[in-house]
């Protein structure tokens, strides 16, 4: 009951913030998604001060969107609510969830409240992308971004890169097959021991 109630204010805080977005001719795109299966990285902190220095969480579940912005979006909002304590990164380029400060652009992690995160500002054309994720390894669940701007954009998931553990057990599962493959033995040519098995 106190995760919808959470959701229900946070869902109102979202809709009131895309009002609050909309321009003349301003195109709106809502997705909803669930970081509970998702990939993980150490998550920092929102502020580049406090880097690289500042505390980090490893094991946060996110996922990742990419924005094409085809035409100038002045300004440019993205607004999410969560019913988990969530932040919200926004990437120039690709997101590396190695190296989470490469091409860091913006962040927030409490705008309304700690279930909805907020920002927004003029944007150029190109490649961003767009992370939500968990305050840490414990926070995690639905969400639902909004995002609007007055110029044409897509937003399209990106797919979760493995990671080197999966790397690693696809190559053992080749070697073994390799192995089983090798060990079976050569088909007999000798008619002798087929007559010997069928006595």
């Amino acid at each position: 009951m106190q995760t919808t109630t959470r959701l229900a204010r946070t869902l109102a805080a979202t809709a009131l913030l895309a009002g609050l977005a909309q321009g003349a001719s301003a195109e709106i795109v809502t997705f909803t998604g669930d970081t509970s299966n998702a990939p993980t990285f150490t998550r920092i902190e929102e502020d580049p001060k406090s880097w690289p220095d500042g505390a980090v969480y490893p094991g946060t579940r996110y996922l990742a969107y990419d924005v094409h912005i085809q035409e100038a979006a002045n300004p440019f909002n993205f607004a999410t609510t969560c019913v988990f304590d969530c932040s919200m990164y926004l990437y120039t380029g690709a997101f590396d969830p190695a190296d989470p400060t490469r091409n860091f652009f913006a962040a927030n992690g409490n705008y309304v409240t700690p279930w909805a995160v907020a920002f927004g500002g003029p944007l150029d054309p190109g490649h961003y992308t767009i992370v939500v994720t968990g305050e840490d390894a414990t926070q995690f669940g639905s969400f639902s971004t909004t995002i609007s701007g007055a110029g044409a954009f897509t937003i399209t998931p990106v797919a979760a890169v493995p990671e080197p553990s999966a790397w690693l057990m696809l190559g053992a599962g080749l070697l073994g097959l390799g192995i089983a493959v090798r060990r079976r033995a050569a088909p007999s040519t000798s008619t002798k021991g087929h007559i010997d098995a069928i006595r």
